[in-house]
C-alpha cells in the first residue's frame, strides 16, 4: 500500500475516522474512545500514554487562542478584566472538552504518517478485535 498523504490522514482526522480505513469511527461515545478500528482492526492506542501528547495539542491551542482573545478584546476594544473574567473562563472549561476528540484524532493522524507501523492495509495491528485484558 502507498503511504498516505498528511491531507488524507488530517481529513479523517476531522471526521473522526480511522487513519487507516477512514471508515471506523475512533469513539463509541462523547469521551470514550474505540480501543480499535470496528473496521478494519487497526489499534488506536500504540502505546501506553500514548495519548498524552493530544493534551499537548489542546493545551497548545487553548494557550494561543486564549491570548487572542484577550488581547483583542481586553486591550483592543476596551473591555475591563471584570467583564471578560466569565466568559473566558467558559472558554477555558468547555472548549477543551469540544476539542479533547479532535485533538486525539490529530495526534493519531500525525503518528500514522510519521510512523506507518500498523498501517498496511489488510493487516491489523493486534490480533483483530481484542480487547486489552485488564
Amino acid at each position: 500500500m502507498a503511504r498516505l498523504n498528511y491531507g488524507t490522514l488530517l481529513g479523517r482526522a476531522l471526521r473522526l475516522r480511522c487513519p487507516r480505513c477512514g471508515t471506523g469511527k475512533l469513539f463509541t461515545g462523547v469521551l470514550t474512545m474505540a480501543h480499535h478500528c470496528p473496521t478494519c482492526g487497526f489499534v488506536f492506542e500504540r502505546g501506553p500514554g500514548y495519548f498524552l501528547g493530544s493534551t499537548y495539542l489542546n493545551y497548545g491551542f487553548m494557550s494561543i487562542t486564549l491570548t487572542a482573545m484577550y488581547m483583542g478584546l481586553h486591550f483592543g476594544l476596551g473591555y475591563s478584566n471584570d467583564v471578560l473574567a466569565i466568559p473566558l473562563g467558559l472558554y477555558c472549561v468547555i472548549m477543551p472538552l469540544v476539542l479533547f476528540r479532535y485533538a486525539r484524532a490529530w495526534w493519531l493522524a500525525m503518528d500514522c504518517y510519521l510512523d506507518t507501523t500498523g498501517m498496511e492495509e489488510g493487516r491489523p495491528s493486534e490480533p483483530p478485535w481484542q480487547e486489552p485484558s485488564p
